[in-house]
C-alpha cells in the first residue's frame, strides 16, 4: 500500500505543478503573440483588428483553455484522490487525515471555486482595462482562494508522501 499512495501522490503533485505552470504559460503566451515576436503572417492577418480586440480575444482564448483545463484536472483530481485515501485508509495513521483533507479541498475548489471563477472570469474577459474595482476585488480574491486551496493541498500531499517515504 505504502508503494501505492506514493505513486498516487507523486503523480498527483506533479499534474498539480504541471497545471500551475500550464495556466501561467497560456497567458504569456496570448501575450507574446501579439508583441514583436509575433510571427509575420500572424501581424499580417491580425492587421484590421484593433490592437486591443486582438488582444482581448486572444486572453479569452486562453482564459477559455485555463477554465477548461481546471475544471477537468479538478474531476481527475477526484479519481487520483480517491485512489490515495483508498490506500491510505488501509495504511491507517494520520495519512487518511492528510489525504482526506487535499480530497475535500478538490471538492470545494471543484463545487465552489471553479464555477465562481468561471463565471466571473467570462464576464470580464472583454470588459476594458482597468477592470473596475470591485469586479476586480472579486476575481482577484477568487482567484487567490483557488490558488491557496492548490497550495494547501499540494503541500498536504507531500506531507504525505513524504512521512510515507520515511516511515521504517
Amino acid at each position: 500500500m505504502a508503494r501505492g499512495l506514493l505513486v498516487v501522490c507523486g503523480f498527483w503533485l506533479g499534474l498539480l505543478v504541471a497545471s500551475w505552470v500550464i495556466a501561467t504559460l497560456s497567458f504569456r503566451t496570448a501575450d507574446r503573440v501579439l508583441g514583436p515576436e509575433a510571427p509575420a503572417e500572424m501581424t499580417a492577418r491580425l492587421a484590421p483588428v484593433p490592437a486591443e480586440d486582438r488582444r482581448a480575444a486572444l486572453r479569452h482564448l486562453a482564459a477559455e483553455i485555463n477554465r477548461r483545463m481546471f475544471r477537468t484536472w479538478a474531476v481527475a483530481q477526484l479519481g487520483l484522490g480517491l485512489l490515495a485515501l483508498a490506500a491510505a485508509w488501509r495504511m491507517g495513521g494520520t495519512w487518511r487525515l492528510l489525504i482526506g483533507a487535499a480530497l475535500a479541498i478538490v471538492v470545494f475548489q471543484l463545487a465552489v471555486l471553479t464555477p465562481a471563477i468561471a463565471s466571473v472570469g467570462r464576464s470580464i474577459d472583454f470588459v476594458p482595462r482597468p477592470l473596475p474595482a470591485e469586479i476586480a476585488r472579486r476575481f482577484g480574491a477568487l482567484h487567490a482562494g483557488y490558488a491557496g486551496a492548490d497550495l494547501v493541498k499540494a503541500v498536504l500531499v507531500a506531507v504525505a508522501a513524504w512521512t510515507v517515504a520515511r516511515r521504517p
